[in-house]
């Protein structure tokens, strides 16, 4: 058997893919925990964003509960809005006024 350094044995580790007692199972309907890679760990690998984390999470489950048809539909949804907060950002940017995008400057005037 090959071994590893340290290192990464740390970064498998903090990523959830060395065994563990926390990752051995989920709660609810989804099927994470049988898989090798959880999507909890492509969104620390990758430093994921929310909404595409949200995807990601989506498009590797099942869930019996929800026809697959359903999770297609919420990214779909996912992407509309993300698509809508980007043009806002790009519309703030070409005008030179990010002030727009700052949580602290609603409801200021």
């Amino acid at each position: 058997m090959k071994e590893i350094s340290d290192e990464l044995y740390e970064r498998l580790d903090y990523l959830g893919l060395i065994p563990n007692e926390v990752r051995d199972h989920n709660v609810g309907e989804s099927d994470y925990s049988t898989k090798t890679i959880q999507p909890w760990a492509v969104w620390l690998d990758w430093k994921l964003n929310p909404w595409d984390a949200d995807i990601v999470k989506r498009i590797s489950r099942y869930k019996a509960t929800d026809p697959r048809k359903k999770d297609y539909e919420k990214i779909i949804h996912i992407c509309q809005e993300r698509i809508r907060q980007i043009e806002k950002e790009e519309s703030c940017h070409n005008i030179h006024d990010a002030r727009l995008l700052s949580p602290s400057s609603v409801g200021a005037g």
